[in-house]
């Protein structure tokens, strides 16, 4: 006889409390911390069912006020844009197939990471001063620090904090860092070198002209300001490159400091750009950059971004030679150009060693496609054919160089033949992976076999740095990116023979190479000219046409800006080259008075065509007559307060940004837009001004640094 249906629903039910029971979901981190503007990674495990799947809800306790955040359908926790009543939150993760199954983690939200960008006034005199310092993630409660010590804050925004405090006279000639501390939960104090001097600086005897100063920070700095050019006016050039090949670094955020994403990454290269205190390492770091490239197009988090930058910093004025070490062991264009976990060859699978990292190092990032005299001109056979630096043999024995590593070992983890991502600090050698065949590399140079992934790596790269050809291939590059686009022969040499030698014996110093660069005869020539060569100058690659523009006005900026957007208007959206050729197409290195070709000008003009010159007018309109939001401010009421009088407004433009240098042609041009705006009215006063500034900014000549 069957079992009644009452019996078999009582069966079943039964079972299916069993099976309820059997199942289990375990979130990690159960117990979690996070700051506002940050995020959170979090993971379930589901067992007892064959559907893991788990959906992520986020609340506040009950009786809390306020915003709880988000989370993505992969458990990524955004904290809200603003603390709620109660600092902390529930993320629950439920079992898709169980939806009554379900795990939760208590998560304690603390205040945002503080970043100061700016402070003003920029200098104060002994006794009563008062800052406004700008930047964000500010909260009420924050404190200003100078050199450690709290002043009296008032918090006015996210954005700006107000401080009073007192400067001795024993601090007059001393530059006071600048910091700020949030409260708890989660106090932190911002990391960065922002700072105020005690004493305006003015010097009796200038060494170098306001024109000369000016015109020097358009190749050295990310263009001038009035107190940069007053200071080289007082130190002269050579004392302002001494003070910036020491400068302290400005820092990109920190990974654990950020969103998911790069964005807050490249709006800390804008806020850095407009008022860090290293100009120069910035400049360089930005064109080495362009040269050993990676991309946020894929490297697109701050943990993958962030180690690469703060190598191109920090060697920027190093060796070459430790630039490329430090290249070539990041994990970062490991993943990029597929050096981490590359396996040696294997006959029975028949895969072989990835060239990829080995062709760009050797055609992009030191010694290009054909051989060149220090000159920079390629060197011919007696067909009159240029002569290869390298051929396919020459990849694939660097190849099998460049086996056996893998990304670092994460910490309380083991190294193995494949680490898992992961990219603090330089990656490691899996010695059982590494090909330990001989190789022949350049010159004929053969590494004999047997040798340890290290050893073939160090004699590679020394290998690689001893060819001729890096010299005058990097050295070309950065003239193209710091001077002017077309170099003569003769300026690549000089260039080339600091990089060979810095005058003690030393290959490869950066340092001095960027000394020769930006102090030659050639860089030089057009600073108390009446009209600049022909061929000086170089079209300014849109981040930096930017940059010098706010700091021109004077402009505030901070890590909130949205100024990436403008740049990608213009074809280059920051830290996110479209390939490893960089914004530009491939070839664009050989000069034209090599090939008996049309001039091909610097790497920067492939960015320009006609459409690209609208978008300039169009980049300079938003940024005169637009709003770019809180993260980038423009008070033109300096420039407006002179716009009575046309001819006075634009000397002052002539001086800011042109460095005394404003063509007639573009001088007409701007006091017609000028004149053309009549009244007194201080609204008639900020139109005239602005109609003249925008002339003279998108005018064709300023889109060039002469």
């Amino acid at each position: 006889m069957g079992i009644s249906k009452g019996i078999r629903a009582v069966v079943l039910s039964a079972a299916a409390w069993m099976a309820v029971q059997a199942q289990t979901v375990v979130v990690t981190p159960g117990v979690a911390a996070v700051h506002l503007g940050t995020y959170l990674q979090f993971s379930a495990r589901v067992t007892g069912v064959t559907n893991t799947a788990v959906a992520w809800t986020v609340a506040l306790p009950e009786g809390a006020q306020g915003a709880a955040g988000s989370i993505t359908a992969g458990g990524r926790y955004s904290p809200p844009a603003a603390m709620p009543s109660m600092n902390w939150v529930l993320v629950t993760a439920a079992s898709v197939a169980a939806p009554a199954v379900k795990a939760t983690a208590v998560v304690t939200l603390q205040n945002p990471y503080p970043a100061v960008s700016t402070v003003a006034p920029a200098s104060v005199e002994p006794g009563p001063f008062t800052l406004n310092v700008s930047g964000s993630g500010f909260v009420d409660g924050a404190v200003v620090l100078v050199d450690g010590k709290a002043l009296a804050t008032e918090y006015v925004s996210d954005m700006l904090l107000l401080a009073k405090g007192q400067a001795t006279a024993a601090q007059k000639g001393q530059r006071l860092t600048v910091a700020v501390r949030n409260p708890a939960p989660g106090g932190v104090v911002s990391a960065g070198v922002a700072g105020v001097r005690v004493g305006g600086e003015a010097c009796e005897n200038p060494v170098a002209t306001a024109g000369t100063a000016a015109r020097f920070l358009q190749q050295a700095a990310f263009g001038a300001n009035a107190v940069t050019v007053r200071h080289v006016q007082c130190v002269g050039l050579r004392g302002y490159l001494d003070e910036q090949l020491t400068a302290p670094v400005s820092p990109h955020p920190d990974p654990e400091t950020t969103p998911f994403g790069v964005g807050l990454v490249q709006a800390r290269f804008f806020t850095n750009a407009v008022h860090g205190e290293d100009q120069l390492r910035q400049r360089v770091a930005l064109a080495l950059g362009e040269i050993l490239v990676v991309s946020a197009v894929t490297e697109n988090t701050s943990t993958q971004l962030v180690p690469y930058l703060r190598i191109l910093q920090q060697d920027a004025f190093a060796n070459f030679r430790k630039l490329m070490e430090d290249v070539t062991l990041s994990p970062t264009m490991g993943e990029y150009l597929d050096m981490r976990n590359n396996d040696k060859a294997n006959a029975a699978l028949g895969t072989r060693a990835n060239e990829n990292y080995a062709r760009e190092l050797l055609q992009l990032f030191s010694i290009g496609l054909v051989r060149m005299d220090q000159d920079g001109k390629m060197i011919l056979d007696g067909a009159g054919n240029p002569i290869p630096t390298y051929d396919q043999t020459t990849i694939q024995n660097f190849a099998k160089v460049f086996t056996g590593w893998t990304y670092p070992t994460k910490p309380g983890a083991v190294l193995r033949m494949h680490n898992p991502a992961y990219f603090a600090g330089p990656m490691e050698a899996m010695e059982s992976n590494h090909d330990t065949t001989s190789k022949t590399l350049l010159s004929g140079r053969v590494l004999p076999a047997g040798q340890t992934a290290a050893k073939d790596l160090k004699d590679a790269l020394d290998n690689v740095f001893e060819s001729p050809n890096v010299g005058p291939f990097i050295g070309r590059q950065l003239i193209q990116r710091l001077v002017k686009s077309d170099p003569s022969p003769a300026y690549v040499r000089r260039v080339a023979g600091a990089f060979n030698d810095n005058g003690k014996g030393v290959r490869g110093d950066l340092a001095a190479v960027v000394r020769a660069i930006l102090m030659d005869e050639e860089a030089r020539a057009g600073d108390e000219e009446t009209t600049p060569g022909a061929t000086d100058g170089k079209l300014k690659e849109p981040v930096v046409l930017i940059a010098g523009i706010l700091r021109g006005l004077g402009a505030m900026v901070n890590d909130t800006n949205r100024l990436t957007g403008l740049g990608a208007g213009l074809g280059q959206t920051i830290f996110a080259p479209p390939s490893v050729f960089s914004y530009f197409a491939p070839g664009y290195e050989i000069p034209a008075q090599f090939t008996g070709g049309a001039a091909l000008g610097g790497p920067e003009f492939q960015l320009h065509s006609p459409s690209a010159a609208m978008a300039r007018m169009n980049l300079v309109n938003t940024m005169v007559y637009g709003s770019m939001g809180l993260g980038a401010v423009i008070d033109f009421t300096p420039l407006a307060s002179l716009a009575g009088e046309p001819q006075a407004l634009a000397d002052e433009v002539n001086a800011r940004f042109f460095h005394g240098k404003m063509p007639v042609e573009v001088n007409t041009e701007m006091r017609n837009a000028m004149n053309a705006v009549t009244g007194t009215s201080p609204a008639v006063l900020l139109a005239r001004a602005k109609a003249g500034l925008y002339v003279a900014l998108s005018s064709s000549y300023y889109t060039v640094e002469h």
